[in-house]
């Protein structure tokens, strides 16, 4: 006899929790979950006839107002079929799971957006039914329909339908409309009633930078006006405009994980990449996981740009994508509101696109590679003995990287260069517990006064300094308003002189020697040494802060913060603590008698 242990939990007030339910939910996942609703409703059609369309059109209960349709030629439904997936959670052949589309994300994220209504309409052998959702006085629900001497929540409209001449009664099809939440709500241009407002290409630009692979012989349409082009025309998936593209490489980097890499050029002229040809959107560049034929964590334009430097993307991010798909069974799931794909082990957190920062620079192509370097400014002089003159400075400070060494449950660090050659503890690879004795033909390979070589060290090496005098490329690169930018990925420092200290400093320069008699060598020792002075204050405070790593107080995240682009930004205001050193070298080249005869504590200094 089996004893009942546990009596369910039950829900008191299902209207609060209904209306909780509906309004938590993101409404912009809108497009997205009708419009995967219904790509795997036309999956399941025949062969030939798996087609979703998009399009803008007027309905009888709004007038000429012009509302958003999503129609696909999968099953119809009955009456009573579509009856059912009106409610909440519910749905026709899917699986009832956290990880299934099984039918409450298109009611939940449309609801708020659209309480006038959304209107299913159904055909399923010739009968086509109808049923509106809403909200009424506070509630959501079926909204009730006159007919005849009742009111009904679903009702037939064959007759209508077939007055209306759209659709044929000889195939299924679903179609699902968008009133809005008011009669004179264009849904296709204003989908969200002004909360957010949309520009004109929204639908085009978020399935574009969302659906990335449709099931096999699905084809999904745009009517004019919901694209910026003319006429009907086919969406296609990034992978499905291949040819569009410079170039393109996919590599397998093992567990079922592939990285993507896009090379889009110049498209002739214009500010565009070579992709816009054709296209209903965009050709902004892109970054982004890809899990179960979606994107996620998309990363474009200057956020972009901004974050490629971890990825082994100095430069030329305005035309190179990366997108790491993952494996269906790798272990993330989707946030209930499919936002975002999470991990299913530990503190569950959002996977980022920065979680594979890594493999993407470790598998870039050379071909890549290759543009990369040609796209990168050209090193001056000023540069490279800057960065002797930091590389001397770590090397005083000792300050040491990790090595890696392959291990049997992955990569493990090694201190201080023990990933090259052994100790005189490590015979044949194998470390021991005791101290092995020096052999006699130890010492033919000692020779008197020998020291260890700086690569023996294993000392870290100086950043390359990277000087950005565009604006456009300070931008892309996240600093505007900012002194530096230090990747530790690349070991990269990219120091913006447009910054106001580098301005400060040349009118400074200018000014203390204005009586020279050559007023443009003048403007341009200024401007070198100003440059220099900048560029080295920087420098100097990425090598005090990788110095701290030798000290115990000093966290990873202390000396993370040391490097950021804020902390940087007050060294280079620090300016005049260093400019004593300029004084002299300018002196030199100047003469002494040539300098401005006012007391240095009475120089305007501009900034």
């Amino acid at each position: 006899m089996h004893i009942k242990q546990i009596t369910p939990i039950t829900i008191r007030d299902i209207d609060f929790t209904v209306a909780r339910q509906i309004e938590q939910c993101p409404k912009t996942m809108m497009l997205r979950e009708l419009v995967v609703n219904a790509i795997e409703a036309a999956a399941k059609a025949p062969e030939g006839r798996r087609v979703v369309e998009l399009k803008g059109k007027s309905v009888s209960e709004c007038g000429d107002t012009r509302k958003l349709a999503i129609w696909n030629t999968g099953p119809g439904m009955s009456s009573a079929e579509l009856d059912h997936i009106c409610d909440l959670a519910a749905s026709l052949g899917k699986d009832m799971a956290l990880e299934g589309n099984f039918g409450m994300g298109a009611k939940v994220a449309s609801l708020p957006s659209n309480t006038l209504g959304i209107r299913y309409r159904s055909c399923s052998e010739g009968t086509v039914s109808q049923v509106i959702l809403g909200k009424r006085e506070g509630t959501y629900g079926k909204i009730w329909v006159p007919v005849e001497d009742s009111f009904e929540e679903v009702i037939d409209v064959t007759d209508r339908v077939r007055e209306e001449a759209e659709y044929r009664l000889d195939e299924d099809w679903t179609e699902v409309v968008l009133f809005g939440n008011r009669a004179d709500q264009d849904t296709v241009a204003d989908p969200y009633n002004g909360d957010p407002t949309q520009d004109r290409q929204w639908i085009t630009t978020y399935l574009y930078h969302r659906l990335y692979r449709l099931p096999q012989g699905v084809e999904l349409y745009l009517h004019e006006g919901t694209h910026p082009r003319d006429g009907r025309r086919q969406f296609k998936a990034i992978p499905e405009r291949s040819e569009a593209f410079g170039r393109i490489e996919t590599i397998e980097v093992g567990e079922g994980m592939k990285v993507h890499y896009f090379y889009d050029p110049p498209y002739q002229d214009g500010g565009h990449n070579k992709s816009i040809s054709g296209s209903l959107t965009s050709s902004i560049s892109t970054a982004a996981v890809v899990f179960r034929g979606e994107m996620f964590d998309v990363r474009k334009g200057r956020k972009w740009a901004a974050d490629a430097p971890a990825f082994g993307i100095p430069f030329g991010a305005r035309h190179i994508s990366i997108h790491v798909e993952l494996p269906d069974d790798f272990p993330v799931r989707h946030e209930p509101y499919r936002r975002f794909v999470q991990l299913t082990a530990g503190d569950q957190r959002q996977l980022v696109i920065e979680d594979f920062a890594e493999i993407v620079f470790r598998y870039r192509p050379d071909w890549l590679v290759e543009i990369i370097n040609s796209l990168a400014p050209k090193t001056s002089a000023s540069t490279d003995d800057l960065r002797k003159e930091l590389q001397d400075l770590l090397n005083q400070l000792r300050v040491k990287t990790q090595s890696p060494r392959l291990a049997a449950d992955g990569v493990d660090p090694v201190e201080e260069g023990g990933a090259r050659g052994a100790t005189r503890g490590d015979v044949n690879g194998s470390a021991r517990g005791e101290r092995e004795s020096v052999r006699p033909t130890d010492l033919i390979f000692n020779p008197a006064g020998a020291k260890r070589a700086n690569i023996s060290k294993n000392l870290e090496v100086a950043p390359e300094i990277i000087p950005l005098r565009d604006e456009d490329e300070v931008a892309e690169k996240g600093i505007s308003g900012k002194a530096a930018r230090y990747v530790r990925e690349t070991n990269q420092l990219f120091v913006n002189l447009t910054y106001s200290a580098a301005e400060a400093a040349q009118k400074h320069l200018e000014l203390r020697y204005a009586t020279y008699e050559d007023p443009e060598l003048v403007r341009e020792l200024a401007r070198q040494w100003s440059e220099r002075l900048i560029m080295g204050r920087v420098g100097y405070a990425v090598i005090y802060a990788q110095a701290k790593q030798l000290i115990r107080e000093w966290t990873p995240d202390d000396v993370k913060k040391a490097l950021e682009p804020e902390s940087l930004s007050l060294a280079a205001d620090g300016w005049r603590d260093a400019v004593g050193n300029v004084y002299r070298s300018l002196s030199k080249r100047f003469g002494a008698a040539k300098e401005a005869t006012e007391p240095e504590a009475e120089i305007e200094v501009a900034g």
